[in-house]
């Protein structure tokens, strides 16, 4: 069963946690499924190529023009790397990125689950980790806004589902988004 789906959703809306849901689903019913984190993606082409991701980090969030480079850089690498796995494999094939819809990724998938949260959610699940409240605003705010993705995702010639989990929604509630939006089971 090949079929491609994209998780997104800005930070701290729940995406690892969609995931690993649907990982606990796929398991339980003995789906072979493969599941890409497209951030370690990213972190092992910058491991590979001995660039320092704090550094980096600090260089590309605080200049938009270096975030430029470093895009121009790092998506053609990323993409040629999922663009391998769809084309090697025919398992089920989840695909998490937060900037899905900003890079134009899009186009490798044959469905998106859009994981919503509101701000104030997002920022309080996050401000407490390694970034701070300072830092997870500041990223909150170079990625389009949840609604702002959903109207774009919306314009796409995708399938598409949302899932709110400002309120933590209950297992159920994935197994049933699970059955109906990515195994097409009413």
């Amino acid at each position: 069963m090949k079929k491609v789906i994209g998780i997104t959703g800005s930070i701290g809306s729940g995406k690892s946690y969609a995931v690993n849901i649907f990982k606990q689903i796929c398991k339980e019913k003995n789906i072979k499924a493969i599941f890409i984190d497209v951030d370690d993606v990213r972190r092992n082409i910058l491991n590979q190529k001995k660039i320092d991701r704090n550094e980096l980090n600090k260089k590309i969030y605080e200049n938009e023009d270096i975030m430029k480079m470093y895009k121009n850089f790092i998506n053609p690498k990323i993409k040629k790397y999922l663009e391998n796995q769809i084309n090697t494999n025919d398992e089920l094939i989840f695909i998490e990125w937060a900037l899905l819809i900003e890079d134009n990724f899009y186009d490798l998938v044959d469905k998106i689950v859009m994981v919503d949260c509101e701000q104030d959610v997002q920022i309080s699940r996050l401000e407490n980790g390694d970034l701070g409240k300072e830092n997870v605003i500041k990223r909150i705010n170079l990625q389009l806004r949840n609604s702002e993705k959903i109207e774009k995702i919306k314009k796409l010639n995708k399938e598409f589902c949302i899932i709110n989990t400002s309120e933590n929604p209950e297992i159920n509630i994935y197994r049933k988004i699970f059955e109906k939006e990515v195994l097409n089971y009413e």
